[in-house]
């Protein structure tokens, strides 16, 4: 793991107002461990190694995992004719996006915010981004084609909680 750190794939942000507890999340292709400024790596290298092993088990966030899920998408719930160009992580959605489509280029772009949700809110958003490919504007005609995905009422509910939660957590 110290090795990990070292290349950058995780990086470690102290912080004086975190008193007791550490956190892990991820950010695009890089692990964040947040952690109070006495904390020891060193030495809690094997519970921060399980920690962070069972994080990357649940991981759906590699670039390869985004283009297979949104291939596995269409393929699903579009007989496979509507394929991006492009799918990728990015980092600059604002806090009241959690994706986009290029409809001229076929590009679609995910919030890396996304990367901490369950699998099937982030199919959701996959969806409704492939729908873009066929239809730009949210009609009633783009609706009836993204909501073929069956948790799509459920996943607006749960992005609406995600998303006041970060507000929540920012100050906003």
């Amino acid at each position: 793991m110290l090795r990990a750190i070292a290349r950058g794939e995780i990086v470690v942000r102290r912080s004086a107002r975190r008193k007791k507890t550490i956190a892990v999340s991820k950010e695009v292709d890089t692990f964040v461990l947040s952690a109070p400024i006495r904390y020891s790596v060193e030495s809690n290298i094997r519970a921060l190694t399980d920690l962070f092993n069972r994080l990357a088990a649940r991981d759906h966030s590699s670039a390869a995992d985004l283009v297979e899920l949104a291939a596995e998408l269409s393929q699903r719930y579009f007989s496979g004719r509507l394929r991006p160009a492009s799918i990728r992580w990015v980092t600059n959605q604002n806090l009241s996006r959690w994706a986009s489509t290029t409809t001229s280029t076929g590009d679609i772009r995910i919030s890396h915010r996304l990367q901490a949700v369950p699998r099937w809110v982030l199919e959701t958003v996959i969806v409704h981004e492939l729908a873009h490919l066929q239809i730009g504007p949210h009609t009633k005609e783009f609706h009836a084609l993204a909501d073929r995905h069956p948790r799509q009422a459920e996943a607006k509910l749960f992005l609406d909680g995600f998303s006041a939660g970060e507000r929540f957590s920012r100050g906003a």
